[in-house]
């Protein structure tokens, strides 16, 4: 099977439960405020998604909470 050099192998999805966890954490450490439920969930989706060593392909760009601390999935995981 040939490979093209700009496609990543295609890899499960986080699991919406793991994102649920996720991104309810991110939302109590930045102090329960209203209306992020969106934001909170892509940016714990992007932290999974780096965390199982996903990576970002050639047309997507991190959303601003990329930076959000990897600690935050380790917790939720244990």
């Amino acid at each position: 099977m040939k490979t093209n050099a700009n496609t990543l192998p295609s890899l499960p999805e986080p699991a919406e439960a793991e994102i649920q966890q996720v991104a309810h954490r991110l939302w109590r450490e930045s102090g329960c405020p209203s209306g992020v439920e969106t934001e909170n969930w892509f940016a714990a989706k992007e932290l999974l998604r780096h965390h199982h060593g996903r990576v970002h392909g050639p047309h997507q760009q991190p959303g601003r909470n990329s930076t959000v601390r990897a600690s935050t999935v380790s917790k939720v995981k244990k």
